[in-house]
């Protein structure tokens, strides 16, 4: 399973009466007494605006504390505190990024002149009627955006799954289409870098190679002094797989069920009569979605449980209803969910599952000693269990690549020393052509 670092949002307010206290924290009921005590500490110990970490036991906090204008505060001003609780060490770049969503959310706080308000919510009986709504109101508010930068950091600190930083390089076009380029064999790296350039100046083919042989994707291979071939070490495909879930939940509410089943059925028999071109663009628009953080976010919820439309919101960082509109609409429009009423309540269903796999080319695969299966891409794999993935393709290329010389390594050099020959006699044969046709 995926580590995925156990966050809270905890915005503390310094109460004139009672002192810091924490006013609100998200997820909601995950701060124990204890914890909400020692952030309320933490604030009472600022006197300047600004971010600081602060630590106990295995708790990382990041905290940024400043101050609002309040017409009902002792001096106008009230003092607040927002903290992003970890369970566990953060990543290395990820202070930089909290800090910066911290930010953003006292200058959200700031820009709105009557947010103090939201602060009296315990005081409420006390005001008259106009600013009670008043205090609700932004109480509201306030939690809302609390909520929001809860997922904003959720979003920049989640470890990535290993599918999704496979999507990640393969959702760019050019790299796509090296990739398919490459299922059919062994290049000239000079060849492709041409290729390349013509239909892609805008882009870095050096750095692209560079990436494509850090993932392990791809391999160079020297011929002689100057020859180099491109091979291609790991085939990646996304492809579209029935949503098991519908299953577990046959016996649960089997009329929703008998609604979507249908849909998936005619679905799939449509999928399978795809060409060969239209399967390729799918897979590419399959990599765009899994790479895309709002949309992966809604589909990873998507694969756990049948979810009604109106919890989704929460499932996203927004400041309104168009991210999430625009998420549901395009993976509506592609065939990936199906909104379905049922008991007067809508609910949002995967009409399609996605998943990526890699194996071998078959070309290298027959050169290998063993068959290999193509591998799913787990949406859960931790970073031990891809490194044991990386050892493995790594132990079965040194094999092919040193032991046995006799055997592999003289198979490997005499396959791609014949693909260099017949491509110096293709060239030949187009420049005799070409010079036959410029003599005519």
């Amino acid at each position: 399973m995926a580590i995925f670092i156990k966050n809270i949002c905890a915005l503390s307010y310094f109460h004139r009466k009672i002192g810091p206290l924490v006013f609100y924290s998200y997820p909601e009921n995950m701060l124990d007494d204890e914890l909400s005590c020692r952030i309320a500490n933490i604030m009472d110990q600022q006197f300047i605006e600004g971010f600081f970490t602060h630590s106990f036991k295995e708790t990382i906090t990041m905290n940024y504390y400043f101050e609002i204008q309040s017409d009902w505060a002792r001096g106008n001003r009230d003092m607040l505190m927002v903290s992003i609780i970890f369970n566990q060490q953060p990543k290395t770049d990820t202070e930089e990024k909290v800090k910066s969503l911290c930010v953003n959310f006292s200058q959200r706080l700031k820009s709105n002149e009557e947010i103090y308000t939201a602060f009296h919510i315990s005081d409420i009986n006390n005001f008259e009627e106009d600013e009670q709504e008043l205090i609700i109101k932004n109480n509201e508010l306030v939690k809302l955006w609390v909520k929001e930068l809860y997922w904003a950091t959720v979003e920049v600190t989640r470890e990535k799954t290993e599918e999704e930083r496979l999507a990640s390089i393969l959702s760019k076009r050019h790299i796509f289409l090296i990739i398919k380029k490459l299922t059919k064999g062994p290049l000239p790296l000079e060849w492709l870098k041409d290729w390349f350039q013509e239909h892609f100046p805008d882009e870095d083919f050096d750095k692209m190679i560079d990436t494509l042989v850090e993932r392990q994707l791809i391999f160079i291979n020297q011929i002689g002094i100057v020859e180099k071939y491109v091979l291609l070490l790991k085939e990646v495909n996304a492809e579209r797989i029935p949503p098991d879930n519908i299953i577990e939940y046959i016996d649960e509410i089997p009329e929703l069920i008998g609604l979507i089943l249908p849909k998936v059925q005619k679905y799939f028999s449509n999928y399978e009569q795809k060409s060969e071109d239209d399967l390729k663009e799918d897979a590419f628009l399959l990599f765009q979605i899994i790479s895309d953080p709002k949309m992966y976010n809604v589909l990873s919820e998507l694969r756990n449980s049948l979810i009604p439309r109106d919890k989704l919101p929460k499932l996203i960082s927004k400041r309104d209803l168009t991210a999430l509109s625009r998420v549901l609409d395009h993976l509506k429009n592609n065939d990936i969910i199906e909104e379905l009423k049922f008991k007067d309540e809508r609910y949002i269903i995967l009409k399609t599952n996605l998943q990526i796999t890699t194996a071998f080319p078959e070309y290298l695969r027959k050169l290998l000693p063993k068959e290999t299966i193509p591998v799913i891409a787990n949406p859960f794999s931790t970073k031990i269990e891809e490194k044991e993935r990386q050892k493995e393709i790594a132990e079965i290329l040194k094999d092919a690549r040193k032991e046995k010389k006799n055997t592999k390594e003289e198979r490997i050099t005499h396959f791609l020393e014949n693909l260099a020959s017949k491509s110096k006699d293709a060239k030949e044969y187009t420049n005799s052509g070409q010079s036959k046709k410029e003599h005519k």
